[in-house]
């Protein structure tokens, strides 16, 4: 059984929020990726890294860009 949201996870949620507040938690599967690795290590594929790209740096990525479109 995969632990998708451990113990420590929520604790971490909890101890960032403020007294008397609500939260609400998400967790998907990117259910196209399994398919994909599964080819790309078929036809001799290597994960060479992996990561995430915080939420704060797409909004501020988008945020520019509209900025740019406007000024032109």
């Amino acid at each position: 059984r995969a632990e998708l949201l451990a113990l420590d996870d929520v604790e971490h949620l909890a101890a960032a929020m403020e007294p008397g507040s609500a939260a609400g938690v998400i967790v998907w599967e990117n259910s196209w990726a399994a398919p994909f690795a599964v080819a790309a290590r078929q036809s001799g594929g290597q994960l060479i890294a992996s990561g995430r790209i915080p939420t704060q740096a797409l909004i501020a990525a988008v945020e520019a860009d509209t900025d740019t479109e406007e000024g032109s």
